[in-house]
């Protein structure tokens, strides 16, 4: 992962812009902050319920338990985060006009 924060800093330093999407955990979240000053963490949740509906449309490598052990250390022990986003009930549209909306701001103050 320190090869790839090493790949965004120079695209940046290039003059553009990028989105990294990731899996984080409390511990990669910091290397993120700690490598990529300045960057903007949005952390998209979804219930129990709603992950399984959506993990049910494609291959499923865990246990119902292990999968379900996932999602509760996410909720109890989440990654550092900017922004927090409850998805359940948003489409994808809806889903890129939070995040769009999120990024605008943070460039805008920034």
């Amino acid at each position: 992962m320190t090869n790839a924060c090493g790949m965004a800093r120079n695209l940046l330093a290039a003059g553009i812009e990028i989105v990294v999407a990731d899996v984080l955990t409390p511990e990669t979240s910091e290397l993120y902050r700690r490598e990529l000053p300045g960057c903007l963490i949005v952390h998209l949740m979804v219930g129990l319920p709603e992950a399984r509906r959506r993990a049910a449309s494609r291959e499923v490598w865990l246990t119902d338990d292990e999968f379900r052990m996932l999602h509760e250390a996410d909720a109890t022990n989440p990654p550092y985060a900017d922004q927090r986003i409850q998805v359940d009930t948003l489409d994808l549209r809806n889903q890129l006009a939070v995040v769009a909306s999120l990024w605008n701001e943070g460039r805008s103050a920034g």
